[in-house]
C-alpha cells in the first residue's frame, strides 16, 4: 500500500465514522427519543475527541522514538494514553450520572469508528471479489 492509498483509507475511515454517528443519531432520535439521541451524540463526540488524541499521541512517541534512536519514550508521552482514558470515563460517568444520557446511546456513538472500521473492512471485501484488487505477491 503506497501513501496515497492510505491516505484514502483514512479519509475513508474519517467520512465512515461520521456517517455511522448520524446514521445511530438518526435512528435513536427515530425509535428512542431525545435521552437515547444525546447519549449518541456525547459517545460520538467523545469517540471523534478519542481518535484526534490517540493519532497525536501515537504521531508524538513515534516522531520522538524516531528522532532520539533509544527505543524508550518520556513518561508523560506514555501516560497521556492513560489521561485519555481518564478524561473519557469522567465525562461518560458524569453524563450517566446526569441522567441526562443514556449509557446505550454513549456506547453505540463511542462505538462509531468501529463501525466506520466494518464499513472499511465491507468495502475492501468487495473490491477483491469484483477483482479491482489484486493480493500483492511476495
Amino acid at each position: 500500500m503506497d501513501v496515497e492509498d492510505a491516505s484514502r483509507m483514512e479519509y475513508r475511515f474519517q467520512r465512515n465514522t461520521y456517517l455511522v454517528i448520524v446514521l445511530a443519531l438518526g435512528a435513536a432520535i427515530y425509535w428512542s427519543g431525545l435521552r437515547m439521541a444525546m447519549g449518541v451524540l456525547l459517545g460520538g463526540a467523545l469517540c471523534l475527541f478519542n481518535i484526534r488524541w490517540l493519532r497525536g499521541s501515537v504521531s508524538g512517541i513515534l516522531s520522538y522514538a524516531a528522532a532520539e534512536q533509544t527505543g524508550r519514550v518520556p513518561s508523560w508521552t506514555a501516560s497521556k494514553f492513560i489521561l485519555r482514558y481518564l478524561i473519557v470515563g469522567v465525562v461518560i460517568a458524569a453524563a450517566v450520572w446526569s441522567g441526562d444520557f443514556h449509557p446505550l446511546g454513549i456506547g453505540i456513538g463511542f462505538a462509531a469508528f468501529v463501525g466506520s472500521v466494518m464499513i472499511e473492512a465491507g468495502y475492501q471485501i468487495y473490491r477483491f471479489l469484483a477483482g479491482k484488487e489484486q493480493i500483492p505477491e511476495e
